[in-house]
């Protein structure tokens, strides 16, 4: 089964033209043009593109991996914008760049010295914001991150839900939902699934806002995700 959709290409393509003009990088009278060229460069290179998905990545990760690059190609062949392009983007290794050149490396070891920076501004709630991070996109939960989180409870059982193996093909409510298992049991708490995932929003908010600081990136929810796959996957 294909999972790079029709429906998904325009979801992701109209999300990341949004973000550009959110950004101030394009004309808001530029949206229908831009995602319709994005859409088009992308179907013209669509069997290309997908037949080096090795599924080490969400297909929407990938996809939107693929599509923001060819943002940056297409805004910087044009004549109407001057783009320069963010340090996480520039380091993004896709299917594409298995053999990043040494700027690109010395780019994406700063950003994960960074990103663990920015970790360690969190306080007690570092070890379940890392937990949680992990879970949600599918990257393995190791003994030692949940030991940190336990800080010596005991996990009643909790151990056990860490990695199932079906979780790679999980829905995000599922994921929810299991990670408030997890903390339930933990915490000795009743909290629904909603409280973890409003939680977890709130703190990858503050954790994309800290990357940011000083206009030093321009992180999103989708960057920070592909830097947490560069860095545990």
């Amino acid at each position: 089964m294909n999972p790079f959709s029709t429906e998904l290409l325009n979801k992701i393509t109209s999300i990341i033209v949004k973000k550009f003009i959110r950004s101030g990088g394009i004309d808001p009278d530029d949206y229908d043009d831009m995602t319709q060229t994005l859409r088009a460069k992308y179907l013209a290179k669509k069997e290309h593109i997908e037949s080096l998905y090795k599924g080490e990545a969400q297909p929407q990760t990938y996809m939107s991996s693929v599509l923001r690059m060819m943002m940056l190609e297409v805004l910087r062949q044009s004549q109407k914008y001057k783009v320069d392009t963010v340090d996480i983007e520039k380091a993004t290794i896709t299917e594409f760049d298995r053999s990043p050149s040494p700027e690109q490396k010395a780019i994406i070891e700063n950003e994960k010295k960074h990103f663990l920076r920015v970790m360690a501004t969190m306080g007690k709630d570092r070890a379940k914001i890392m937990m949680c991070l992990k879970k949600i996109n599918r990257l393995r939960i190791t003994d030692e991150d949940f030991d940190e989180y336990l800080d010596g409870r005991p996990d009643n059982g909790a151990r056990q839900l860490l990695n199932a193996p079906d979780d790679a093909e999980a829905a995000n409510k599922d994921i929810y939902a299991r990670l408030c298992q997890i903390a339930n049991l933990v915490e000795g708490s009743q909290n629904k699934p909603d409280a973890i995932r409003i939680w977890l929003g709130n703190k990858t908010d503050q954790i994309i806002k800290r990357m940011n600081a000083g206009n030093r990136s321009k992180y999103d929810n989708d960057a920070l995700s592909i830097l947490l796959e560069l860095m545990y996957s």
